[in-house]
């Protein structure tokens, strides 16, 4: 009786974080300040996009946070709903609003955002949300360097810590670090979670700054020999993957670009999905490029996000 209940409320990936919503420019080079047209509201939020791709993939994904009872909540908890997550777990907070941001990209592709971040459901995430019978079943916790950075007041980062400290040693964890700048600040928040992390997913720059080193690539060997995964994301060059002194480089997809959002947490995503279905590293690798390629492909922040089968598709069409 035991064992089937544990079956039944295990999980594969198991995330924190706030639904957000994206109302982005239709045309880019447009400022904010200028008159034209948004579109939206695109499901946003990193860990949102993540599981959602996840999910897609086939993984059963359970979604941990809170949200606003309002149209712009449902919107993102709707999508997650649909597409298999379990949100059964997120609180529902009344009469605070969904962070909202809206996005606007120069013609060179460079982003600008403005978050409405005050008083959203987010200031409400307390120790109360993280439920410990989720985390003690989930095969894999995934944290993002975004969601632990808004966590820095004292109730939501006791939260952050409630998840990271009762995870099973057994568990996988995973952290993107996700972080838009490197200070002494932005590093004592983050380290714990660095210093857990079985699975680090670090985009260009950031591994040298994380380990104080002169080049990604060094950093990426530190990581590896103190025992941890790391998967490189380098964007349009692919993707290398560092296990103890072993390296290998998994081929980027070609695609027309159209929005990059959400390409790196669907690659996690992806990669996650992999290496949790035993993949070798490179085989995961090659998934998660394929995750972020598709997203890269689809304006709006979850809209590249495929079924397993068209991304397996993709994958044998590239090749051929």
């Amino acid at each position: 009786m035991e064992n089937e209940k544990r079956h039944q409320n295990e999980y594969d990936l198991v995330t924190v974080g706030f639904p957000m919503v994206e109302i982005m420019r239709k045309e880019r080079g447009v400022r904010f300040d200028e008159i034209g047209d948004f579109i939206g509201p695109y499901p946003s939020a990193d860990t949102c996009i993540m599981l959602d791709v996840a999910a897609r993939l086939g993984t059963k994904c359970c979604f941990l946070g809170v949200s606003a009872d309002d149209v712009y909540g449902k919107v993102v908890m709707d999508r997650l709903r649909k597409d298999g997550v379990d949100v059964s777990k997120v609180r529902i907070v009344p009469e605070k609003d969904t962070t909202v941001v809206f996005v606007r990209y120069e013609t060179d592709g460079t982003r600008e955002y403005l978050p409405t971040f005050a008083d959203t459901a987010c200031v409400s995430f307390c120790e109360d949300d993280i439920d410990l019978e989720v985390v003690k079943h989930a095969k894999c916790v995934h944290f993002s360097g975004e969601v632990i950075l808004i966590c820095t007041d004292d109730k939501r980062r006791a939260a952050m810590l409630k998840l990271l400290h009762n995870i099973d040693k057994d568990t996988i964890v995973s952290l993107d670090p996700n972080f838009t700048e490197w200070n002494t600040e932005v590093k004592k928040w983050l380290e714990p979670f660095i210093a857990r992390a079985d699975v680090l997913f670090p985009s260009e720059g950031e591994a040298m700054k994380m380990m104080d080193m002169e080049t990604d690539e060094m950093a990426c060997n530190m990581l590896a020999q103190q025992g941890k995964i790391v998967a490189y994301k380098r964007g349009s060059a692919g993707c290398d993957i560092y296990e103890g002194a072993h390296k290998c480089h998994a081929d980027a997809f070609q695609v027309t670009e159209v929005d990059p959002t959400g390409c790196g947490d669907s690659f996690c995503a992806g990669f996650l999905t992999g290496l949790l279905e035993g993949m070798p590293l490179q085989a995961a690798g090659t998934l998660a490029n394929a995750a972020g390629a598709l997203q890269a492909a689809k304006f709006g922040p979850m809209e590249g996000a495929m079924y397993r089968t068209e991304v397996e598709d993709f994958i044998d069409s590239q090749r051929r």
